[in-house]
């Protein structure tokens, strides 16, 4: 009988997993379907699993994991040996065998709100599979990063579909790169132990990825599709979702996949992840065919590349309008004198009268330079900000 607590997951016609949606704590139905169906999966331990079942008061206490937030604050321990602790973590966890997944992820879902998701894997320390792994990761290395004890790591999401036996497989870990070494690795759990997490010690993403591809060969997998994703935002505050794809692979068709990985790589080492304490600039429309990026050097730069705002010579909407007055929000703080003051308060007025939206991108870059040069003048503190999307 179904239950709105839990769904099952299904490749075709056939059951892969299930997915608790009830929450914590878990319900009894969730229960009785996890033990059901591991007995299922694991018919040879149907008598362990009926044991621990029927005497769970009498069974020793489980430790439950510690997240080493000392450890991974710590700014003398390197940034190598600090992936190594975060992986400790995740495998003391433990890998789920029951067949139910305790965790509800949606992969569109906001930095945000995975870090919520991450919170509670954490509270409660259930058994995780290979994407609440990915997650948590992520989650644990935007940590540290906002205290500036990681810095100059990149990570991306590496998915991996394979077939074996006329059966469909898939996988995911993450991708981590250091700026400082100029090596690649990857954090992840997997059953088995040489498809999760592999140490920062590969000279290139192509060199990574091949050594995966010759363990799965080792279990009688042979793989079809690899899917990199682009850098993951350094800030668990983030209103964007993680950047899934960015580099397809199809090895069924593509004999020189390394070449097309690496062109990938250069992407990513030449990734900045310290955009987040870079300010926005507007750029200059006077030569502008009345089209212009509306962000550089930022994040969305990376991303969205070849994306153009198109503007429009008719008036903007006040929605809009309150958007983009916000760039002189982020001073609100800092002390100016009253002739700066008044003269900013003059510049934004007239933007709120404004009618032509050519004429209020010029207003805000020649305030954003009257601003920019206060700051190199050492008149006024500059304050990080961050970009949040």
């Amino acid at each position: 009988m179904s239950s709105v607590n839990f769904v099952p997951i299904k490749e075709g016609k056939n059951v892969i997993f299930y997915l608790n949606t009830g929450g914590y704590p878990l319900s009894n139905d969730v229960w009785d379907r996890m033990w059901s169906y591991a007995k299922e999966l694991q018919p040879s331990a149907k008598e362990n699993i009926e044991y621990i079942q029927n005497n769970r008061d009498k069974l020793p206490n489980v430790e439950i994991p510690v997240v080493p937030y000392s450890l991974l604050n710590n700014k003398t321990i390197s940034n190598t040996e600090k992936i190594e602790k975060i992986q400790n973590y995740i495998e003391k966890l433990k890998y789920n065998h029951t067949g139910l997944q305790f965790f509800e992820i949606r992969k569109d879902r906001p930095l945000m709100g995975l870090a919520e998701l991450s919170k509670k894997m954490i509270e409660v320390s259930l058994p995780i599979k290979c994407l609440e792994a990915v997650i948590l990761s992520i989650y644990l290395i935007n940590e540290i990063a906002s205290s500036s004890s990681l810095s100059g790591v990149e990570k991306f999401t590496i998915g991996f579909k394979t077939n074996s036996k006329g059966n469909i497989h898939r996988h995911v870990v993450l991708g981590v790169y250091c700026h400082s070494t100029g090596l690649f690795g990857a954090l992840g759990i997997s059953r088995r132990s040489d498809l999760g997490y592999k140490k920062l010690k590969y000279s290139s993403l192509s060199d990574l990825i091949r050594d995966y591809v010759n363990c799965y060969s080792d279990y009688l997998h042979k793989v079809k599709r690899i899917k990199i994703g682009m850098p993951v935002p350094n800030s668990n505050r983030s209103f964007e979702s993680i950047p899934w794809n960015g580099c397809t692979v199809n090895f069924k068709n593509d004999k020189d996949w390394p070449k097309q990985v690496e062109k990938h790589s250069r992407a990513i080492r030449h990734f900045n992840s310290t955009f987040n304490s870079k300010p926005v600039s507007i750029p200059n429309l006077k030569n502008s065919a009345k089209v212009a990026p509306l962000v550089k050097n930022s994040y969305l730069t990376n991303h969205l590349e070849k994306s153009k705002v198109t503007s429009s010579l008719k008036s903007l909407n006040i929605k809009e309008k309150s958007r983009i007055l916000t760039c002189f929000e982020d001073d609100e703080d800092e002390e100016l004198s009253e002739i700066e003051v008044k003269s900013l308060n003059a510049k934004k007025n007239s933007l709120e009268n404004s009618t032509d939206s050519f004429t209020l991108m010029k207003e805000i870059y020649n305030a954003n330079d009257g601003i920019n040069s206060m700051y190199s003048s050492g008149m006024i503190k500059k304050k990080q900000t961050s970009l949040r999307i």
